[in-house]
């Protein structure tokens, strides 16, 4: 090979390999200056959070340009919005000239990939918003130094081609009651952003849209997309709509016209939807029961027809000219196969508004008409100044035989229904007349019926509603029957509702009264989340068991009378009293009750005012004469704070203040559980025990095994999850005893224990201290206590039966009763030790049990070496001296 093209290929070798290594190296020499500048550039601008997780450099991924890609993006709030992230995303990938990389003046971008980003906005009902993050610029600042500042950026936007790839969108407006939402929304830009002059080809989709405004979903689960074409004057703002289809569900639309930026934030426009009629099939797409089940064997006839335009200048509460006119003429719809069908469709409405403010914009439904398998119905509306003043007017007329339904729309077999609605209703008027309580310039009136109806749906509970009749007035709606069935329950109902109209209107406070009875009412099938059937047990209905939220704009006084009502584990019957429902609570003024084999009258109130999903009860019960076993068995709070239940006997009697808070399954936060009350038993039996076990073969008497005390009375205090009692006496036959102490959520306990037991020598008066938990108890008698007893027995020279002068043979009695105490302790823990080890299953087991019994004798050994000592000090300190 001739030497100088191996010359000439050996440079070009090693041309290349320096030219790798230095594209592969480079990026490392500029991370840390891209880090810097981002963070330097998101410190500087913003009153927000930004984080992300790894920030990677290439000059591989979208060569000649050099790809910066930030991994784990959020942006959070501070503030009020401290808990909110506003964006985040997978990465976001930026193509970036690789000769800006090595300027001081920024990078050129001419390409931007986001993946997987999620945007949430929230605007506040005080109107302050999540997404106002940027810093606001210094007051009273030259225009020239303006200018030099935004020259100073360490960015520049030369963008020829922008992808959003699978985005989240989310958009919560609390001063105007709307929602939005979107899943899987990709985009994809393409133009040259740094001409003055250029053509933008967009193509949109996303799904699972869902909008809903003043409490009512106008969409649900749809589907939108756009193919757009704009021609963009990017140095005057101005983008004008050239070639573009939108499509929302079935329906496809055009838009035309234009759109400009001005300079003082305002917008002004000139847009029409240009569309020929649409088949009233498209229309129907937009009722999801319809579009989202076998939308494809729906056969219509008739065409709607639409349009719609926006003109003029918006700015602030300024609105452009703007109108809407939907018509449908004498429409069909039936199903493939179905046996009946709608007829006579027909519907004309329009929106309009001349420009300036949204209080001019006038509403009218002039028609809906339509037939239902033979059964006609109609219906108008009539809406202006929604602002300032509604005026407003409404018709509906017509039977709807639900029955029917079935030979129109392929409910399958997880639905049934039947039974028959009619209505005749008439409003009209202003609002302010309402709000001013001036019925008489108010029309309202009317009669609504559903009779004979079920309806059974797969993972609800049955409702059956024998009856339900109402008539109105425009001052109040007269309930006069409602006998309903819901699974198991059963309610009837009669009485009146009074500012109806402004709670239906304005979401404003609905009054009234309302008597409702009950033979029963099962609150765990009603409440449970799950597709449980009425079969299942209680105890699987209430791991599902979700917070019922009380409405603040109810204001009803309910007389209740309820036979049986279950809830959770509890059966509560006769249930009668008044609740007053009002502002987010419910509050019993009493409500009397038999529960738990007693009687109860509760006075109190549960809330969710503050908080949905953390209710809170604030109750003064009085309990009297109930079980203690079914009170164990029912309420899981007994069985957590107070398991000794489960082993007693008898009933009992309480008064208590009692406030918590509620978890999500409407069980008591036991750690927020505060309580005063007394506890009062006439009868009450313990029996296996085993703190009283341990403590009667300690004590070698029998009788405190099982335990039958009379008139226990004992106040207790519940804190920060523990339950305190104040000492309190135990009567047994002759033989009494004081406890006090503490109970913890962990069934640990902690009580003081002071025992008389008449002639039992020196463990006639004993105090001991309880530990460990009811189940495990750790027991210690107080050894000094012993040893003084035997000291003060010899001395009265009566138990032992020795001359009250012959100090050796005191001294002897005192160390013999020492001996003995100790050789019972002893004694007894051989015994305990001998059980262990005979209860032992298996090998393993029993050596487990020998070591635990040789400990537990040692123990005692122990005990017993003290009693002798003590006795030693005793003797030392009567008498002088030992022998």
């Amino acid at each position: 090979m001739n030497k100088g093209l191996k010359k000439g290929l050996k440079i070009t070798g090693v041309t290349v390999a320096v030219i790798l290594v230095f594209m592969l190296v480079l990026p490392f020499m500029f991370k840390d200056k891209v880090i810097t500048i981002v963070k330097k550039e998101a410190n500087e601008m913003l009153n927000a959070k930004l984080d992300f997780e790894s920030l990677d450099i290439s000059l591989f991924s979208h060569f000649p340009s050099a790809s910066i890609e930030l991994n784990g993006l959020t942006l959070s709030g501070i503030d009020d919005f401290e808990n909110d992230t506003l964006v985040s995303a997978e990465s976001i990938d930026v193509a970036v000239n690789v000769m800006s990389l090595f300027s001081d003046k920024g990078f050129d971008v001419n390409y931007v990939v986001l993946d997987k980003p999620s945007i949430k906005a929230v605007k506040l009902a005080d109107g302050r918003v999540n997404w106002d993050i940027m810093k606001p610029d210094t007051a009273d600042v030259e225009e020239e130094k303006t200018v030099e500042v935004e020259g100073e950026s360490s960015f520049r936007l030369k963008l020829k081609n922008f992808k959003i790839a699978d985005a989240t969108i989310v958009y919560v407006d609390d001063s105007t009651h709307m929602q939005f939402y979107t899943d899987k929304l990709n985009l994809k830009l393409s133009g040259d952003m740094s001409a003055d002059m250029t053509d933008i080809d967009s193509k949109l989709s996303c799904k699972d849209i869902y909008f809903a405004m003043g409490g009512i979903s106008y969409l649900k689960q749809a589907e939108a997309g756009a193919k757009l074409t704009v021609s963009a004057d990017l140095k005057n703002n101005k983008f004008i709509l050239k070639e573009n289809t939108l499509s929302l569900n079935a329906i496809v639309l055009n838009l035309d016209g234009w759109v400009a930026l001005l300079d003082d934030g305002a917008m002004d426009m000139d847009l029409k939807i240009n569309t020929s009629e649409i088949n009233f099939k498209e229309i129907l797409s937009l009722i999801p029961a319809i579009y989202q089940n076998n939308f494809d064997k729906l056969r219509t006839t008739g065409n709607m027809s639409l349009t719609a335009f926006a003109k003029g200048r918006m700015a602030g509460e300024n609105m452009p000219q703007f109108g809407l006119t939907l018509g449908v003429k004498d429409a069909t719809l039936n199903y493939e196969g179905m046996p009946a069908s709608v007829d006579g469709i027909n519907i004309g409405a329009s929106v309009s508004n001349p420009g300036g403010s949204l209080d001019k914009t006038i509403i009218d439904l002039s028609e809906f008409r339509l037939s239902m398998a033979g059964n006609p119905f109609k219906a108008a509306l009539y809406a202006s100044t929604p602002i300032s003043d509604l005026n407003f007017k409404a018709t509906a007329d017509g039977t709807v035989h639900l029955g029917k339904i079935k030979d129109i729309y392929p409910l399958g077999d997880s639905i049934t229904l039947s039974g028959i609605v009619t209505a005749d209703l008439q409003f009209a008027g202003r609002m302010s007349d309402i709000e001013k309580e001036n019925y008489q310039n108010i029309r309202g009136e009317g009669t609504l019926t559903v009779a004979d109806m079920d309806l059974t749906m797969k993972g609800l509970p049955a409702v059956a509603v024998k009856k339900a009749q109402a008539s109105v007035s425009a001052k109040a709606m007269s309930l006069s029957q409602l006998d309903v069935k819901v699974g198991k329950s059963d309610i009837q109902a009669h009485g009146s509702l009074s500012n109806y109209l402004a709670y239906v209107l304005k979401n404003e406070t609905i009054k009234g009264s309302l008597t409702v009875t009950s033979s029963l009412l099962d609150l765990n099938e009603l409440m449970s989340d799950s597709e449980t059937s009425g079969e299942e047990t209680v105890e699987a209905d209430t791991t599902t068991l979700s917070v019922i939220e009380v409405p603040k704009n109810i204001d009803m006084t309910l007389s209740a009378d309820f036979k049986k009502i279950l809830f959770q584990k509890m059966e509560l019957d006769n249930v009668t009293g008044k609740l007053i429902v009002a502002d987010g609570a419910v509050r019993m003024t009493p409500l009397s009750l038999n529960a738990f084999g007693g009687a109860m009258v509760a006075n109190g109130i549960y809330s969710t005012a503050e908080s949905v999903v953390r209710p809170m009860v604030n109750f003064d019960l009085d309990i009297q004469k109930a079980s203690f076993e079914k009170t164990f068995e029912q309420l899981d709070m007994i069985q957590k704070i107070v398991p000794i239940f489960a082993k007693t006997g008898g009933t009992y009697s309480v008064k208590v203040d009692l406030k918590s808070a509620l978890d999500s399954q409407m069980s008591p936060d036991l750690s927020s559980l505060t309580a005063d009350g007394v506890i009062q038993s006439n009868d009450i039996q313990l029996q296996n025990i085993e703190v009283f076990s341990q403590l009667a073969t300690l004590l070698k008497n029998d009788k405190l095994k099982n335990i039958e005390a009379k008139d226990l009375k004992i106040s207790f205090t519940i804190k920060d999850g523990k339950v305190k009692t104040s000492p309190f006496d135990m009567k047994l036959g002759n033989i009494t005893m004081n406890l006090s102490g503490v109970t913890g959520l962990d069934q640990t306990i902690d009580y003081r224990a002071k025992i008389n037991i008449p002639g039992a020598g020196a463990l006639s008066n004993v105090s001991a201290t309880i530990g460990g938990t009811f189940s495990k108890p750790s027991i210690k008698l107080n050894t000094d206590e012993v040893v003084k007893n035997a000291v003060t027995n010899v001395i009265a020279s009566e138990v032992l039966g020795v001359d009250a002068e012959d100090i050796e043979a005191q001294k002897a009695a005192i160390r013999k009763q020492a001996e003995e105490a100790g050789n019972k302790l002893i004694a007894t823990a051989k015994s305990e030790s001998e059980k262990l080890i005979s209860k032992a299953s298996n090998p393993l087991a029993k050596v487990a049990a020998q070591a635990a019994g040789k400990k537990l004798v040692e123990e005692a050994e122990k005990q017993a070496q003290k009693l002798k000592n003590e006795a030693e000090k005793l003797i030392e300190k009567q008498y002088g001296g030992s022998e």
